[in-house]
């Protein structure tokens, strides 16, 4: 197997890196390159990452390669993590427009490269942000439908971390989807709640959620306006115990935002979400998960089926509602990147 990293030398590509290097999908003769940018410190980055990993790795027999030449991201899958700089400090939207309009210029260069790879590229994973921005982008660049992003996946265990907690079990024991997009019009998708594989009834969980869109959003607006009073005057253990009285939804957002604000950023999720939509494209049975993708309702996060024959998405394991809610979400993100994209010169 080959598999090549874009962004390999940024704090979530070391992480991720790592996490492929250790596991199981990666053995004795197969190949991981680490790409980072030639104008930058990522270059130098990526060449002591490959030394470190050799070392590290040696009785895998893995060939660690370090590159600063994005024509070299091609193989079995290439993970894509390149962004622009995304300083760590807390900021309700993370600059979140001007990200989007140097990822948007970063990501249009890099498709005249992808393009030319495409015949050579099984699967593209993507980490980079806006995760609907990178996956259309990039399924356009490489001409195939095998393009997903960790964004759901990563939303859907946060949801289900926040709903264990209130349910008082373990988050393994829990599953909970999330999608819509990974940003402000997030969608939490309650009647695929399941303990040990067992839908939940409703009523047990109604206290648990928002009534509505509207309240949801209240709730948000409050958590933000306390955790950010808090932080600033007690620091972040009394902020994250600060979200602790709002609601499932409202932890589920705030809550990654204020660990990106300890400057360790999230590459452990990340990662994890990485390896588990990876081992799914390697498998002769359809796991179902949470993705973005292009669907028949725009470049969204929702169920799908992945296996090593494609990615099938299953909007049909929604209630009606929430189906009518991802369709009104799908056009919205639709809308705003056709805007976004028209905007920004390369």
């Amino acid at each position: 197997m080959r598999i090549a990293v874009l962004g390999a030398g940024a704090d979530v590509g070391r992480v991720i890196c790592f996490a492929l290097a250790q596991s199981p999908l990666l053995n004795a003769g197969d190949v991981l390159v680490l790409i980072g940018r030639q104008d930058g410190k990522s270059a130098f980055v990526v060449r002591g990452m490959a030394e470190d990993f050799a070392e590290a790795f040696a009785d895998k027999a893995l060939q660690v390669i370090p590159s600063v030449d994005p024509a070299d991201a091609w193989g079995d899958a290439v993970i894509v993590v390149a962004s622009a700089p995304d300083p760590a400090h807390f900021t309700r939207i993370f600059h979140r427009e001007r990200l989007a309009e140097d990822n948007c210029r970063l990501l249009l260069n890099l498709m005249p490269v992808l393009r030319a790879n495409r015949n050579r590229i099984g699967w593209v994973i993507i980490v980079t942000n806006p995760n609907e921005l990178a996956v259309w982008l990039l399924t356009e660049a490489i001409e195939s439908d095998r393009v997903l992003a960790t964004g759901a996946l990563v939303d859907s265990w946060r949801f289900r971390s926040e709903l264990a907690r209130d349910l008082g079990i373990a988050p393994h024991r829990v599953c909970a989807w999330a999608g819509g997009e990974h940003g402000p019009n997030m969608l939490f998708f309650w009647s695929t709640v399941r303990v040990d594989g067992v839908p939940v009834d409703p009523y047990a969980l109604h206290p648990l959620r928002c009534p509505d869109r509207a309240a949801f959003e209240r709730a948000k607006a409050d958590a933000f306006a306390v955790v950010e009073r808090v932080l600033a005057a007690e620091g972040l253990d009394a902020a994250y115990r600060a979200l602790r009285p709002f609601p499932v939804e409202v932890r589920a957002v705030v809550k990654s935002y204020l660990t990106h604000t300890s400057g360790a950023k999230t590459g452990g999720i990340a990662a994890q979400a990485v390896l588990t939509l990876l081992r799914a494209t390697q498998g002769a049975t359809p796991t179902i998960l949470c993705a973005q993708c292009v669907s028949p309702y725009g470049t969204v996060g929702l169920p799908v089926a992945i296996s090593r024959a494609g990615v099938t998405p299953r909007p049909d394991l929604l209630s009606p509602d929430e189906e009518a809610a991802l369709r009104r979400v799908g056009a919205t993100v639709r809308e705003r990147l056709h805007r976004l994209r028209a905007a920004v010169t390369v």
